[in-house]
């Protein structure tokens, strides 16, 4: 046995304890899980309610079984990686509960949480900023053995860190460099020695290859794969490279604005998707056989601050599947045209002292009515001619009232013409196929849409 594998034997008690409890149950789960951060620097900011709350996690469920890869993809400042975080407590939680092998571990800090340490591991994303450049790589890798207890003694610690770095294809000599005498793709390989010292039961991987290569990261991804295997890992992988997710993770979790909106075994997932913004995601991925190549979704608009999330479905104000009102006259390209208007108009985006100044540059008349016209033609894809008669009249007279200074007129006119139960209700989690869910108004069989994949 390697004094590796034999490094367990030594472990505290508490932490074995621990790591044997419920077999059965998941390894890691999260229910309801929050996590928001006040940005109010001062007592200034507190009084006057300047800067708000960043709610970077909201109400996330999610589960880990013994020996899964479950990737978390999601647009860079969903909230994956303060997700990774919280779930170790290395942010304490606004809210909701956090579970390991059946235990309640929910914003343990210090001592409690240290019978947990051992089996609960980060690999980060920064490989150099997340090691101490004032100390040996045989100093960083024996430290947490250290702690937990690992090893006889000093040396005991050396010989182990020794076999540390030849499992993760560095060379036992380079036991005293430091970390910035090694490359990007080696200081990786030295985080990973650092999670795998204690040998866990969970490593939490945060974009662990995002820094790297290409021909580096498939030797970090395969690695990984390896160490996972030998070690019976269980690894919650986050990233936003959905190309690697297929190869590496059994089941993904997408995260959209802090909320986890659909969940599917890899495969099931790039064969079909539940909710608009995964099937959005997966039309990005470069396919090499040109059969397989679908339309690229391109998302309208940026993505909502988290300090103020839209109402009802977070994803409404980019969704390319966004629901009509039932007695919308007109298909649903056209409706998702319009709506498009809306929240550019409720999100203050649309500038028509901007738009005055163009027409006045290019020699064009610059009264009210022509600048109006103008918002329209840069504001709302397509035509307005294609649009019903009713949201036809609804855009003009708010492309108007924007021009006449009155923006919450103009939105409150669109709010009337353009509802959607997307704007007015919150998406249950629902099962639409056995080991799926999603959180979406079109696979909600209570909710009044069509199917999402009607189109």
């Amino acid at each position: 046995m390697s004094v590796v594998s034999d490094a367990v034997g030594s472990a505290d008690a508490a932490g074995e304890a621990t790591r044997a409890g419920d077999a059965d149950g998941p390894v890691l789960e999260a229910e309801g899980l929050r996590k928001y951060f006040s940005q109010s620097d001062g007592i200034v900011d507190r009084i006057l309610g300047a800067g708000g709350t960043v709610k970077a996690v909201d109400g996330v469920d999610l589960d880990l079984h013994a020996g899964e890869t479950l990737a978390v993809v999601g647009e860079s400042g969903c909230g994956k990686s303060t997700l990774g975080q919280t779930l170790l407590n290395l942010h304490e939680p606004t809210g909701g509960t956090v579970r390991y092998r059946g235990e309640d571990i929910t914003g343990l800090t210090g001592r409690d949480m240290r019978p947990y340490r051992a089996n609960l591991q980060m690999i980060f994303q920064d490989p150099l900023a997340s090691l101490n450049p004032r100390q040996t790589v045989g100093d960083i890798l024996a430290a947490p053995m250290k702690v937990h207890g690992i090893g006889d003694s000093d040396e005991d610690r050396r010989d182990r860190v020794r076999d540390l770095l030849e499992r993760v294809g560095l060379e036992a000599r380079h036991i005293d460099r430091y970390p910035a005498q090694f490359s990007g793709g080696q200081q990786q390989r030295v985080g990973i020695a650092r999670a795998l010292a204690v040998e866990p039961d969970v490593i939490v991987a945060d974009e662990p290859v995002s820094a790297l290569d290409v021909s580096v990261q498939a030797q970090i991804l395969q690695l990984l794969q390896d160490l996972q295997a030998e070690f019976d890992l269980s690894l919650l992988f986050i990233t936003h490279d959905l190309s690697v997710v297929r190869h590496v993770a059994d089941r993904v979790a997408v995260m959209y604005l802090g909320e986890i909106v659909e969940t599917a075994p890899t495969d099931e997932l790039f064969e079909t998707q539940h909710h608009p913004y995964s099937e959005a995601l997966l039309s990005a991925v470069p396919r090499i056989d040109p059969a397989a190549r679908g339309g690229r979704i391109v998302l309208e608009g940026n993505v909502p601050s988290p300090i103020d999330p839209p109402e009802g479905c977070r994803f409404h104000t980019r969704c390319h599947r966004v629901i009509p009102p039932d007695d919308w006259t007109g298909d649903q390209p056209a409706f998702r045209r319009a709506f498009t208007f809306r929240n550019r108009v409720e999100s203050g985006d649309v500038d028509p002292g901007a738009a005055r100044r163009r027409l006045k540059a290019e020699g064009e008349p610059t009264d009210d009515a022509a600048v109006a016209d103008h918002v329209l033609d840069t504001s709302l894809p397509g035509s307005v001619e294609d649009l019903p008669p009713d949201a036809r009249e609804a855009v003009e007279t708010a492309a108007a009232l924007v021009v006449d200074g009155d923006d919450d007129a103009a939105a409150d006119r669109l709010g009337e013409a353009l509802p959607s139960p997307c704007v007015d209700r919150v998406p249950r989690t629902v099962e639409p196929a056995p080991g799926r869910t999603a959180a979406c108004h079109r696979t909600d069989p209570e909710a009044p849409a069509e199917p999402m994949t009607d189109g």
